[in-house]
């Protein structure tokens, strides 16, 4: 209440007059107010409809800047209003597919008079001119990956809250293609190690969707074995699992949540569903929307497995919980830990459960991605894992385990929940005869200029001399010294290949 008179004295100040303060009592519900009062107006015609207009002019850059000036296209127009859907039909518009490209959006907010679909050169030096996040990308068609041209139509629409919608229309065939810009990021270069992110057309991802709904409808039959499902669904997208843009699974996603209960068809269904859904949700963050996807699979554990007494169903659900671990919460977080913990540091005299050697090794890996579990949780499970190595009894994948816990830089939790250097430091000591241990010493040892979480220099030497004498000494070396992460590196953290598109943010410490 004191700043909000403050204010309004200094306005009052300004103009002479002092401003009317409206009462509200419930702040946190005007949102909601007030998209209900515009759906209401929009649906009843009555009421009173505040229109304002795009405040912003949007370019698509067209082919490649020269001597520092660039052709580009006004894709919206400024004062464009919300819901309006836009087309440009241009003779000239031709988009190039099966390569790696680069969609390049501008905008401004002091242009004014720029025509849809006028084609004008910008100066690359105009400071007027604000470049977002530009879209790589791969844009596939056709059978055969030869380079080709196709003649396209660009279509835009203003959302009713405030987004911006695009997308490429053939004009040679029924595909359509959704470019999804992020216009809150700024445009960065990006490392020359990241691959272009797939783009696959609207008829293939809703052949997809439709594929996933009618294999795991509870209520129908469905058309293909559970098996054939990922042949199918690649067959269907036209590319490899691994390349499934970032955008595709995440609504591939939702439809595996949505039929959920089609996992309980038998065995075979939940151990696929566990396994496919799990690959679209990975790593449970990064992508609008994965905070309400993760509360739906937080449905799922709490169901438990329908078919707990069949190991693979067991190694899959593991499985499944590793890969979206980083979507999770704390409490979350802690909570399946609590579920693994007596099979991972059984206490007490009596005779350890014997468990399937695949199901544990799961166990531990899901276990080790908890990042947000506390620092005394994971050294303990750190100096378990240790004591193994000691003792010549131990699995290559725990070396990735001890890795994970004792890594510098995290994969996304927040640089307090870092075990300390001196702990590592004992941990590297004994993984320095391992071999196989290069990527694991090479994130433990990791320089990031906080010494609060580097090692001691003499002890990062003597990983350096270890690393020099390993295959692919560079590519270690490179991640000892702190290079920023390419696709391979993120992939190694994080147990397997990520999500094309996806970029990870470095996790900061929470004040």
């Amino acid at each position: 209440e004191i700043l909000r008179e403050r204010v309004a004295d200094v306005v009052g100040h300004w103009y002479g007059r002092r401003p009317e303060i409206f009462e509200n009592t419930d702040l946190d519900l005007a949102v909601a107010r007030g998209a209900a009062y515009y759906s209401y107006v929009r649906s009843t015609g009555s009421g009173v409809l505040v229109r304002g207009g795009l405040p912003r002019t949007y370019y698509i850059g067209l082919g490649e800047p020269r001597e520092g000036k660039f052709p580009a296209v006004c894709l919206v127009p400024r004062g464009a209003e919300e819901g309006a859907a836009l087309e440009i039909d241009n003779d000239a518009l031709q988009l190039v597919a099966n390569r790696p490209v680069s969609f390049r959006l501008y905008s401004s907010l002091t242009r004014t008079g720029d025509a849809l679909g006028q084609v004008l050169e910008f100066d690359a030096a105009d400071a007027g001119l604000h470049m977002h996040a530009p879209l790589h990308a791969v844009i596939r068609f056709g059978k055969k990956a030869e380079e080709r041209l196709i003649p396209v139509k660009l279509g835009a629409r203003l959302t009713e809250i405030g987004t911006l919608e695009s997308w490429c229309e053939s004009k040679i065939s029924d595909n359509r293609w959704r470019l999804q810009f992020e216009l809150r990021k700024q445009a960065k270069a990006a490392p020359a190690e990241r691959k272009a992110a797939a783009v696959v057309s609207e008829q293939a991802l809703k052949g997809s969707l439709d594929l996933i709904e009618a294999v795991f409808s509870p209520s129908t039959k469905s058309p293909v074995a559970p098996e054939e499902v990922p042949a199918k669904l690649e067959q269907t997208m036209g590319l490899g699992k691994n390349s499934w843009p970032l955008a595709a699974i995440r609504q591939m996603a939702d439809a595996f949540l949505a039929v959920a209960d089609g996992r309980k068809k038998s065995p075979a269904y939940e151990i696929r569903w566990l396994n496919l859904a799990g690959f679209c949700l990975r790593p449970g963050f990064g992508y609008p929307g994965d905070d309400f996807r993760i509360e739906q699979a937080r449905r799922v554990y709490a169901a438990g497995l329908t078919y707990g007494n069949q190991v693979q169903c067991e190694i899959d659900w593991w499985i499944f919980w590793g890969r979206v671990a980083g979507g999770l919460n704390r409490n979350q977080q802690t909570d399946v830990y609590q579920r693994l913990s007596a099979f991972l540091l059984p206490r007490g005299v009596k005779k350890p459960q014997r468990i399937n050697p695949s199901l544990l090794r799961e166990m531990w890996r899901s276990a080790c991605s908890l990042e947000l579990l506390p620092l005394g949780t994971k050294t303990e499970l750190g100096e378990a894992l240790v004591k193994r190595v000691r003792a010549g009894d131990f699995k290559e994948s725990e070396l990735w385990c001890l890795g994970r816990l004792g890594a510098r830089k995290l994969f996304y939790g927040p640089s307090n929940l870092v075990i300390p250097p001196a702990t590592v430091s004992r941990w590297v000591e004994a993984l320095l005869r391992i071999p196989a241990a290069g990527d694991a010493l090479a994130g433990m040892a990791r320089r990031t200029e906080d010494p609060t979480r580097d090692l001691p220099a003499a002890t990062r030497e003597g990983v350096r001399s270890k690393l020099q004498t390993l295959p692919h000494a560079d590519r270690l070396l490179g991640v000892l010294d702190g290079e920023e992460e390419d696709d391979g590196t993120l992939g190694r953290i994080f147990g397997e290949e990520l999500p094309s598109g996806l970029v990870l943010a470095e996790p900061v410490t929470p004040e």
